[in-house]
């Protein structure tokens, strides 16, 4: 089964930390072992949601906006796919997330 793991961060308080603050190389040695056990599938860090465009409708009509669609104080950063058998595995795997007091990770199925 796959499972989505959404990490979320308070953007503020993101931007003001330092890189080794940030906690980098734990993060990346966290990846990389759950790739050589074959756990993880996909993962990927988000660029600031500056960078980011918005396409929505309205009337039949695409609009494409600059940045986030929504203002929020927190945003996705960065998101993988886990492939376990159960959420009760996907939950122990995420427990050992390196810089826990900089994110929330929330944990979704995915639909196969």
């Amino acid at each position: 089964m796959s499972f989505a793991i959404v990490l979320v961060k308070e953007d503020a308080r993101w931007e003001a930390l330092t890189e080794a603050e940030r906690n980098f190389d734990a993060v990346v040695r966290w990846w990389t072992d759950l790739k050589a056990r074959g756990v993880i599938r996909a993962g990927v860090e988000l660029r600031p949601p500056s960078s980011a465009v918005t396409v929505s409708w309205k009337g039949g009509a695409a609009m494409v906006t600059d940045g986030p669609f929504l203002e929020a104080k927190e945003t996705v950063g960065g998101f993988g796919i886990l492939d376990v058998d159960t959420m009760e595995e996907a939950v122990e795997i995420v427990k050992t997330w390196p810089s826990q007091d900089l994110v929330r990770i929330e944990i979704r199925p995915v639909v196969d």
